[in-house]
């Protein structure tokens, strides 16, 4: 099974070397390497079931994998789940304080603080209300306000726009846009809406193996990658192809590369490099 390797010339902040998850006897994911580096904006994406969510976990350390390397260089990690906790008696301040708390932030610098990311959050009108009375776009807010009270390096967000209405997702990518130049921010998502706005690199994951592709200002990219037979190639109608035996090197525009690089992985080729034209 191929490993698919993204090279970064910046401070690297997560490095995963061969990774082997594995639940209940069963594979979830393998032969996962990557680098992330520091403040970059990672979207995970994938197919339902396809280990998005247990990879998150890993860089997370919610899970240990069971084989292969996880490098953290950092231990302030804060992680936001798909699902805001539904049982918590505690009001929304309440929480947020109890949880600053914990962080062993001051009372002083808890309540400037508290303050500050209260009004940022819009979400003043329910700082008295009990958290299981609140609508799922105010707990998705006070759910990533718990995680970056106290000031993590990575911020880690599960499915962080499901459920909301499309103001609320603008007021979190407002948010989210003011966060991303003062940390690493990984998420998974289906949104597309998401990807656009916030992300510079995607990590595609399908059936367990994981396909790092790096967006830069090129217009193109040259994608390498070992087909199986030559039949199908001509059906994507390909301008630009150079064949060396089971090898293709296939330049695309940009904002074709993502379709393509689904295509050939639906069609079970092993890609083997995605890099910016020069």
């Amino acid at each position: 099974m191929e490993k698919w390797v993204v090279v970064v010339v910046g401070k690297v902040i997560l490095e995963a070397s061969n990774l082997k998850k594995e639940i209940d006897a069963s594979i979830i994911l393998e032969h996962v390497s990557f680098k992330i580096e520091e403040h970059a904006s990672t979207a995970i994406r994938g197919s339902n079931g396809s280990g998005k969510s247990t990879l998150l976990k890993l860089l997370a350390g919610i899970y240990e994998p069971t084989s292969g390397k996880l490098i953290r260089n950092t231990n302030r990690i804060g992680y936001v789940p798909e699902h805001f906790p539904e049982n918590l008696r505690f009001k929304l301040k309440e929480y947020l304080v109890s949880v600053a708390s914990f962080h062993g932030i001051s009372e002083t610098d808890m309540e400037t603080e508290l303050s500050e990311y209260i009004s940022l959050f819009g979400i003043e009108p329910f700082i008295n209300t009990p958290l299981k009375k609140c609508s799922k776009g105010t707990k998705q807010k006070v759910g990533i306000l718990q995680a970056i009270l106290f000031k993590p390096d990575i911020l880690l967000l599960d499915e962080p726009l499901t459920g909301l209405d499309t103001n609320s997702q603008q007021n979190l990518l407002a948010i989210l846009e003011k966060l991303k130049t003062k940390m690493t921010i990984i998420f998974t998502t289906h949104e597309n809406l998401l990807v656009d706005n916030i992300a510079n690199q995607i990590l595609y994951v399908k059936d367990g193996r994981v396909l790092v592709h790096t967006e830069t200002k090129s217009s193109y990219r040259v994608i390498k990658v070992r087909f199986p037979n030559k039949a199908f190639l001509a059906e994507l109608e390909l301008k630009e192809i150079h064949m060396e035996e089971d090898l293709a090197f296939i330049t695309v525009p940009i904002d074709k590369s993502d379709f393509l690089l689904k295509e050939l992985l639906n069609r079970n080729c092993s890609v083997l490099e995605v890099r910016e034209r020069i």
